[in-house]
């Protein structure tokens, strides 16, 4: 128990007073976190002095494990007796296993290690198919099965909300809607490359960072692009070779899959239908590209944002769509109700949410800070023969001062970036109080918080009991389902759908 209070990759505010020193002891915490009682390979420590035998207790939200050199039954003896263990955080490795490590570096109260061996495999490990796996730092968790995956992202978004309040402990997180392609589903990829003094030009490693190092690893292929994007990172890399005298310190490169008329990779796609049209890649961040989800196109800039899994969206946007079908007939039970009847789609990006779920809607409201965006938006609309989508520009922080629709028949479906939505944005959302919000997030950690704002404000009913200081002055919510979706297998990343209900 007291262990995992520090189960993740830095340690909890509470930790001084798990391990015997008061909270806020800074000269206890200063002796604790800047006085590592070994020696680090970039800290000057001999080589021979930095590797370690560990024991792997927990994973990380972001699929490392945390060590220490205790096993579990001495690591419980020495927080029982209030001694502070040291802490490892290794790649690659699985809880339960034994491992051995070179520690690399000292951070805030642990140390960041490289993986040399696993000693005791746990059961669950399994061969990872891609050759650059364990090297590479852009999949995490190849070493673990699909099913183990999935349970993993259901249980960080478990373990995001317990963090983020206590009293989000008990709520239910369904099962991970996984992806149809566990390999093969990228739509985009960002192999780079950096130039130094000491390496010949055709010796440039061009392709992703290593883990733990900020150096690039040479990778020729990557497994989890689609089948386009593969060919098109190995042209990506025929071209930057060729062209390696031009640049001076590197460079990002773009590769992104996009569907063209058959026979015609420039021609308009306008009025073709989604079904006919087929999959190609795009290397110039300055072109356009088309995706495909169900029969509906999107066209926008190859640099901009839009979902990198598109074999997963019909399934994405299709809960949303079922979601607000769902709670809009169970309103319509009550006489004289009418149900949902308008949708604003805040944070809306290419209009990907407001067009998929328009047709239930008399109308659908998109509001976004870019005007590329909402360009885009606009005319995916048009494109899509959908005239009851409108897409405005404006802060979604004012959003509601645009909004005509009665709060009773509107749902808002969010999804803000990584870092999550603001202060300014929820209490206005708040004041406004819609029928249904459905917050999608690709940081879950981040939307976890933004709830907890929401149940801080008692705006949010837990374990089914409306807060007694609940305020007049907006509405309240139950959290009626939280979903996640694994739109990136083989990483730590999951996405998370929360469907908050007006009470």
């Amino acid at each position: 128990e007291k262990w995992r209070r520090c189960n993740r990759e830095g340690l909890d505010t509470d930790v001084p007073t798990v391990f015997g020193w008061n909270s806020g002891d800074q000269h206890g915490e200063a002796s604790f976190c800047r006085a590592p009682p070994i020696p680090a390979k970039l800290a000057g420590g001999d080589v021979s002095e930095c590797e370690f035998e560990v024991h792997v207790h927990e994973m990380s939200e972001r699929g490392h494990g945390i060590a220490t050199r205790e096993n579990d039954e001495e690591l419980g003896k020495l927080v029982l007796n209030k001694n502070r263990p040291w802490v490892f955080v290794v790649p690659f490795v699985l809880r339960g296993e034994k491992v051995r490590v070179r520690s690399v570096r000292h951070e805030w109260g642990y140390t960041q290690a490289d993986l040399l061996s696993v000693i005791a495999k746990s059961p669950s490990r399994i061969d990872a198919p891609c050759q650059y796996f364990g090297k590479c730092s852009g999949c995490q968790l190849q070493h673990i099965g699909h099913r183990d995956q999935l349970e993993f992202k259901r249980e960080m978004v478990r373990r995001a909300f317990s963090v983020a309040s206590p009293l989000f402990a008990s709520l239910a997180v369904s099962e991970v809607i996984q992806s149809p392609l566990p390999f093969g589903y990228r739509t985009k990829l960002t192999p780079h490359f950096d130039i130094r003094k000491d390496t010949p030009s055709e010796k440039v490693a061009i392709g992703f960072t290593i883990s733990g190092q900020r150096r690039v690893l040479d990778i020729e292929d990557c497994m989890i692009g689609t089948d386009a994007v593969r060919r098109g990172m190995t042209e990506a890399r025929l071209n930057a070779r060729a062209k390696m005298a031009d640049y001076k310190r590197g460079a990002t490169l773009l590769v992104r899959e996009t569907n063209v008329p058959n026979g015609s990779p420039n021609g308009d796609v306008s009025n073709i239908p989604a079904a006919d049209l087929v999959k190609d890649f795009v290397l110039d961040p300055k072109s356009w590209v088309t995706d495909v989800v169900g029969d509906i196109k999107f066209r926008f800039p190859a640099s901009s944002f839009f979902q990198n899994n598109a074999s997963i969206l019909p399934a994405f946007t299709g809960y949303v769509r079922e979601e607000l079908q769902r709670w809009s007939d169970s309103f319509m039970t009550t006489e004289d109700d009418g149900g949902l009847r308008y949708l604003i789609d805040a944070y809306c990006g290419s209009g990907l949410f407001g067009i998929a779920c328009h047709s239930q809607f008399k109308k659908v409201m998109g509001i976004e800070i870019s005007t590329e965006s909402i360009s885009c938006a606009n005319n995916n609309a048009r494109m899509n023969g959908i005239d009851n989508c409108d897409f405005v520009l404006g802060d979604a922080t004012k959003i509601f001062e645009k909004v005509d629709t009665s709060p009773k028949h509107t749902a808002v479906v969010i999804d803000p970036p990584r870092k999550g939505s603001s202060p300014e944005f929820l209490d206005q959302l708040l004041a406004y109080g819609p029928r249904v919000i459905v917050y999608i997030a690709c940081g879950v950690p981040a939307q976890a918080r933004d709830i907890a704002y929401m149940q801080s404000k008692n705006a949010i009913i837990v374990n089914g009991r409306i807060p007694a200081s609940s305020s007049s002055q907006h509405a309240v919510y139950r959290i009626a389902s939280i979903q996640p979706f694994d739109l990136f297998p083989q990483t730590y990343h999951v996405e998370n759908i929360v469907t908050l209900v007006r009470e």
